[in-house]
């Protein structure tokens, strides 16, 4: 009768089971499938936007199925359009004190020489930097129309307010041109180029030639 081989100790198994576990072949902690959750996740999101719509079909049960449907998604369409609205509402106040800042940047907010902000509206347009360009020069108007009318304008006058404050002067036109394309060319981010520069450079020489003959000039 053949001898039976000793057992090996303790520690000896315990060390062959970790290797043997430890093979690539070996998973004790299987991952859930990637494609699975990201499916479970779609369908979590699909089932939280369709919960209201199902409530309202709901709460318009007494209605015909043709008439439930139109209702419900003429409401679906006016809630897009209002989170787009707030969306955009709240993207355009915070670009508005970001890009005031990049102007302030480029002239020292105590000047009051309406000269450095022609100079800068100049380096500008060499820049085709057309909208910083016509925004220097509406305020080298506001600062020329200062000095002519020998008082200074509130901190914080919107381009509307002095568009209103002038509206029976003849710098009305040209300063609503300049009100104009700002609010079209740089708050709505619409493309501005050369043409709107000459066509503002002009109504910015009206307005200088106007605040050197002085408001009591001839107006004929």
């Amino acid at each position: 009768m053949p001898a039976v081989s000793p057992l090996p100790d303790s520690e000896t198994i315990r060390q062959t089971a970790e290797e043997v576990l430890g093979r690539p072949y070996y998973n004790l902690h299987p991952q859930a499938d990637s494609g699975a959750s990201l499916l479970d996740l779609i369908e979590r999101v699909l089932r939280w936007i369709l919960k209201p719509i199902e409530w309202l079909l709901e709460a318009l049960g007494g209605l015909p199925l043709w008439l439930r449907w139109p209702i419900v998604l003429g409401l679906v369409v006016v809630l897009v359009l209002l989170i787009v609205h707030i969306v955009y509402t709240i993207m355009t106040s915070l670009r508005g004190p970001i890009r005031k800042a990049a102007l302030d940047a480029l002239v020292p907010r105590q000047s009051r020489d309406p000269a450095l902000f022609e100079r800068q509206a100049r380096e500008a347009v060499a820049r085709g930097d057309f909208i910083t360009a016509i925004r220097l020069l509406f305020h080298a108007c506001l600062l020329r129309l200062e000095q002519a009318e020998r008082k200074v304008f509130r901190a914080g006058t919107t381009n509307r307010e002095h568009l209103r404050g002038h509206r029976d002067s003849p710098v009305f036109e040209p300063l609503k041109l300049f009100v104009e394309t700002i609010e079209t060319r740089w708050y709505g981010r619409g493309e501005c180029g050369p043409a709107d520069y000459e066509a503002c450079l002009a109504a910015h020489a009206r307005i200088s030639q106007f605040a050197k003959d002085g408001p009591n000039a001839d107006r004929a």
